[in-house]
């Protein structure tokens, strides 16, 4: 047995029996027992008193002592026997801990001096009886962490430790796929024993099970406390990992409804996670058509459902739903609305106005026949018959026009289409009804179930310009917006451009030999040359070559052959000088002498040097006769006289300050004067006995190549193209190429490669090509307007028709040319507000300048539709106005269809609320309990209501009824809780609802319900 023993040495005096002072005295106080049990057996409490010399003190009283509550002694005062010793018996209380027992000694009488000595009793735990306290989640994410706490009692409340001994509780886990376990340490196991800690606490973790449903977990207590069963559930909220789609009504290819203002889509989307399980209360992200999208969330089942629709225009739309969780998680499905049954139907035409059949003989107009349903959708399916009527080509008509095919289906977009070829003129001059303006004209006749629909159509001999007009969208809601396109396009045969002669001037001097660029200069250059003739159409342009080095060679004159150019071309290599002045000249020459009067005419003149012999090809400096026969021989003393003319840079470097040039006594005039120059004998002794000419007014006359180039008389004016390449050229010589080709009309440019050569070249190639062109006007008329094939007018004060001007948007007007590479462009997209004008006139007006071939002119602009019904939106005199006004071309009817309400509903979801729930009248309850609450359902279904009670702090609970569905709408439920054959207590209730389009809703008491005597003690777990 262990003793627990205390001393103390008291100094002072001590009345004894017989004399001793107080530091004569020791005191010790021990127990026979280290451990008692709360309201258990007892310890025997020893105090033993000694005098300093070490023998026991007889007959001395020993007083015992404890602190309330915690045990009581059989007597509280007793002598010490012989052996200096007095001992009492010590029973424990009702509380665990440590009890100090204090043992004190007097001597008595007045003011004794006392001495005390005290040990420590310690008092353990009686039996777990109470379990008092145990929390949990009662519902987890399936796979999640867990952890399970409690506290235990025993009788006397007092908790149950650790400190002696370590009680255990034992725990097991079953779960739907057994999955589910205690963490122990790095591993996961279904059975565990877990002891209790210092605090009396108790904690282990759980892991639930992959899959959604109940974490059976049994407890199995110590001593009194009886075994019980937890139920943890795993719901299915975990992360989505994929996501599934349904839609009502299915379809085939895509899932469809009527586009009639009431049918709609009903979509359910299913989230699932790793393991299969439903991911409820998680939120997807579902976008539609532009400004449609909407965030759900899933229910219990882990399913989220909307409604798309209805709508009353017609097209499909794609729906993506995204889990917001993860964007990976998405799906796509397509939806259409389709038309109802047809009720109307509109003729247009593609163009309207068009070129003859003689003139355009592959050319044929689209008419285009539309069925609609009385919302102005597309119907599919229809069949439509075409007939032409009222047929009047005038005298020089040389043919009808016809439809190749009598009938044709309507597709997808409603539209019945067919040919319509025009008609032929007279092509022979000579013939008396001949006419070069002859117009032909006809009506087409559509006829769709008793419905026919008139259209005139036109054709011309001198076409010049085409228009195609377009409405998006085609069907819109009166008060909506519709964007018109108006497209010109210079496509007609007159805007054909004239044939083009051109001549290519190739630099072949020594330089031309350089190896800077890969293989050389020469090689680079004949390929890019070569990929110019490429670019001409040479059935009916010309191409000439002319190379320069110490002279200027016409290698071949113009041909429309493309071997030979191409031969004449690869034949080229490079020697000698830059004679750059005779290359102008020489090519020049051709273009004047053999070049067609109806040609574009063109000098492409590419170097790589300036020129060092025949001086500027601006006649810059005097200029020195090439017919003078004394100056036509090169002369070893005075080299600067070499090639018929002097030159001040035959040795050395080119001198511009002092320049000379070769004047050309065969170039038509004005040629410039010679006059004798008197100083020719002090410059050039050799030749003492020779009289010189030169000429000082060269520079104003065809000696210039600018002016000879623009010379008119007797051909047209020749375009100089110049062109630098590789090496840098004199600025010298870059500002007189630059004059030369600006004056006339053209331009000069550098290139450092061969593919910077190749596309001036093909610059250069576009825009010889669109030389021809028209001046253009175009005025759009709305003051009167065709509704339901009414005229009705478009006034400020009772409108059909607004035009709205949108920044950046509308009106906006561009326009480029496709026969260039890259394509030209002519206007930049910009946007001009035409308000003013339209409020003005209820008109627009638009000067579109010089329209030429392959140029498409566009105009977008907003107009508001304020009328319901068929609206052709040009009035009557919409034209375009070309050859200065001279030529007119109507607008194509264009339709749009505008409907009144249209009702284009978005994604909608449905909601489902619980709340308010409360019980009837207060105090406890003995018999039943009566429950009402708040329910607001706007779904399609119904929704279910399950009623549920706790007993244990809302831990686990218990489900006591399920209420017949509820159809929507916001209404007051009640529900009723019997509860005679259920244990007092405190009680919770919750109502859980639920619906298949909703996500799930619940409400739960604000305090818990005393059930049974309000005044019987009980145990609440907390």
């Amino acid at each position: 047995m262990t003793f627990l023993r205390c001393s103390l040495l008291v100094v002072g005096t001590l009345l004894l029996l017989q004399a001793a002072s107080a530091a004569d005295i020791v005191l010790n106080v021990e127990s026979d027992t280290e451990w008692l049990v709360a309201g258990g057996s007892d310890s025997t409490i020893t105090a033993t008193v000694l005098d300093a010399g070490g023998d026991p003190v007889k007959g001395i009283s020993v007083e015992f002592s404890v602190e309330d509550g915690m045990g009581s002694f059989n007597r509280d005062t007793r002598k010490t026997n012989a052996g200096g010793i007095a001992s009492v018996n010590f029973r424990p209380g009702y509380r665990s801990g440590s009890a100090v027992i204090t043992a004190t000694v007097s001597a008595g009488g007045g003011d004794p001096e006392e001495v005390s000595a005290s040990c420590i009793q310690r008092i353990d735990h009686a039996t777990p009886f109470w379990l008092v306290y145990l929390d949990y989640e009662n519902e987890v994410p399936v796979g999640s962490t867990t952890a399970i706490t409690l506290r235990m009692w025993d009788f006397y409340r007092n908790p149950i430790d650790s400190l002696r001994t370590a009680e255990t509780v034992h725990f097991s886990v079953g779960s739907p796929e057994g999955n589910a376990g205690f963490i122990d340490g790095s591993t996961y196991v279904e059975d565990i024993i877990v002891p209790v800690n210092e605090s009396g606490y108790l904690s282990i973790l759980l892991r639930s099970d992959y899959r959604t449903g109940e974490n059976i977990v049994y407890i199995d207590f110590p001593g009194y406390v009886g075994d019980r069963y937890i139920v943890i559930y795993g719901e299915g909220c975990a992360l989505p990992a994929e996501i599934a789609c349904s839609i009502s009504p299915d379809g085939t290819p895509n899932p469809w409804v009527p586009a009639d203002g009431r049918s709609k889509f009903s979509i359910t989307y299913t989230l699932r996670d790793t393991y299969g399980n439903p991911s409820g209360g998680r939120d997807i992200r579902i976008t539609a058509l532009p400004g449609e999208d909407r965030t759900i969330t899933t229910n219990s089942n882990g399913q989220a459902m909307i409604t798309y629709g209805p709508k009353e225009s017609t097209g499909t739309v794609t729906l993506t739903a995204t889990a917001v969780d993860d964007a990976s998680v998405t799906c796509s499905e397509v939806v259409e609305f389709i038309s109802r049954a047809a009720t109307d139907m509109i003729l247009s035409a593609s163009p309207q106005t068009m070129a003859s059949h003689e003139v355009e003989p592959a050319f044929t107009a689209d008419i285009r026949a539309k069925v609609m349903d009385e919302k102005g959708n597309a119907v599919a399916g229809e069949t439509v018959t075409f007939a032409l009527a009222e047929i009047d080509g005038g005298d020089a008509a040389d043919g009808a026009p016809n439809l190749p095919s009598g009938s044709a289906l309507t597709d997808s977009c409603g539209y019945a289409i067919v040919p319509f070829v025009p008609g032929s003129f007279i092509t022979d001059p000579d013939d008396p009804d001949y006419d070069p303006m002859a117009t032909g004209t006809c009506t087409v006749v559509a006829t769709w179930s008793g419905v026919e629909r008139r259209l005139e159509m036109t054709w011309k001999n001198y076409p010049y310009l085409s228009v195609f007009t377009s409405v998006d969208p085609e069907t819109v809601e009166v008060n909506g917006t519709v964007n018109v396109n108006v497209t010109v396009r210079g496509d007609g045969w007159a805007l054909q451009p004239d044939p083009i002669d051109v001549v290519l001037v190739i630099d072949r001097s020594g330089s031309m030999g350089g190896t800077d660029i890969s293989p050389n200069r020469i090689t680079a250059a004949k390929a890019a040359a070569i990929d110019f003739v490429d670019q001409m159409d040479l059935e009916k342009d010309r191409i000439g070559l002319v190379s320069f080095s110490w002279g200027a060679y016409i290698d071949q004159g113009l041909t429309d052959n493309r071997e030979d150019i191409v031969s004449a071309i690869n034949a080229l290599s490079p020697s000698g000088g830059t004679n750059m002045r005779r290359a102008f000249y020489d090519a020049i020459k051709i273009l004047k002498t053999t070049g067609r009067s109806d040609a574009v005419k063109a000098v492409i003149l590419m170097s790589d040097g300036d020129w060092n012999l025949h001086g500027s090809p601006l006649a810059v400096g005097p200029g020195y006769p090439d017919d003078d026969p004394y100056l036509s021989s090169y002369h070893p003393t005075y080299p600067e006289t070499f090639a018929g003319y002097p030159w001040s840079g035959y040795i050395g470097t080119y001198d511009f300050s002092n320049e000379k040039y070769e004047w050309y006594y065969d170039i038509p005039e004005p040629r410039g004067t010679k006059n004798v120059e008197t100083s020719w004998y002090r410059r050039y002794p050799y030749y003492s006995t020779i009289t010189g000419s030169v000429c000082t007014d060269g520079q104003h006359t065809n000696q210039n190549m600018s002016v000879y180039a623009n010379s008119g008389y007797p051909f047209e004016r020749v375009q100089v193209y110049t062109i630098g390449f590789v090496t840098g050229l004199d600025p010298n010589v870059e500002n007189a190429l630059t004059i030369l080709s600006e004056s006339t009309g053209a331009a000069y440019t550098w290139a450092g490669n061969q593919e910077e050569l190749e596309q001036i070249y093909q610059a250069i190639a576009g825009e010889l090509k669109t030389d021809a062109g028209v001046n253009t006007t175009m005025d759009l008329r709305f003051d009167t307007l065709e509704v339901n094939n009414v005229t009705v007018p478009n006034t400020v004060a009772d409108p059909v028709l607004e035009y709205l001007f949108v920044q950046n948007e509308s009106t906006l007007i561009e326009s480029h040319i496709d026969n260039t590479t890259p394509a030209y462009v002519v206007i930049p997209p910009t946007t001009c507000d035409n308000t003013t004008y339209w409020q003005a006139h209820r008109n627009l007006a638009f000067d579109l300048g010089t329209i030429r071939l392959n140029q498409t002119w566009t105009a977008r602009f907003t107009l508001q539709a304020l009328k319901d019904g068929n609206i052709n939106i040009f009035g009557a005199g919409s034209v375009i106005a070309f050859n200065e006004g001279s030529d007119l071309l109507a607008l194509p009817d264009t339709f749009i269809t505008a409907v009144p309400d249209l009702n284009n509903t978005g994604l909608n979801a449905s909601t489902l609320e619980v709340w308010n729930l409360c019980r009837d009248g207060t105090g406890p309850i003995g018999d039943l309990l009566q429950l009402t609450w708040n329910l607001n359902y706007t779904g399609n279904a119904s929704a279910t209501q399950r009623l549920y009670y706790s007993t244990d702090d809302r831990h686990t609970w218990t489900r006591f009824d399920t209420l017949s569905p509820v159809p929507p709408g916001n209404t007051t439920q009640g529900g009723t809780l019997d509860v005679r054959g259920l244990l007092e207590g405190y009680y919770w209730i919750r109502v859980h609802a639920t619906a298949p389009d909703a996500p799930d809703a619940i409400a739960e008491t604000d305090t818990s319900i005393c059930v049974g005597l309000a005044d019987t003690p009980k145990i609440k777990i907390e």
